[in-house]
């Protein structure tokens, strides 16, 4: 696929998301899937969910501990088959109440059309929110 392919397969991913279509999502990784969180351990997310099977674990993982306020990427940058995006991440969560803002940088690496790695980064505004 070219750049330009790969920025709209993640943008597709993101709607996707926004909609809660965490199948389509799952529908796009190869079945062996990298699939890791850099966020502190405190976060449920955090830590490596590779594997096509627990990917969807992750998602529940979200939706299970709080409620997200705003997903909004801003920038995409692409070569060959890995695009970068950075974006605004608005959490509640819910053991605590806090309600936070976080930046995030997400790589994104494509295989035969298919995400076949993820890596999340969030600053630290999204683990202070389980604390």
């Amino acid at each position: 696929m070219s750049e330009e392919q790969n920025i709209a397969a993640v943008t597709k991913i993101y709607e996707a998301f926004g909609k809660g279509d965490i199948p389509y999502i799952i529908d796009q990784l190869t079945d062996d899937v990298r699939w890791f969180s850099h966020v502190d351990a405190v976060a449920p997310t955090s830590g490596d969910w590779s594997g096509k099977a627990k990917v969807p674990g992750f998602f529940q993982a979200i939706v299970a501990t709080g409620e997200v306020t705003a997903f909004v990427p801003t920038e995409f940058v692409a070569q060959g088959d890995t695009v970068v995006s950075t974006g605004d991440f608005g959490f509640v969560a819910a053991k605590t109440g806090k309600s936070v803002n976080s930046k995030w940088i997400f790589i994104w690496k494509f295989r035969g059309g298919k995400v076949c790695s993820y890596e999340q980064f969030h600053d630290g505004a999204l683990a202070n929110a389980f604390r």
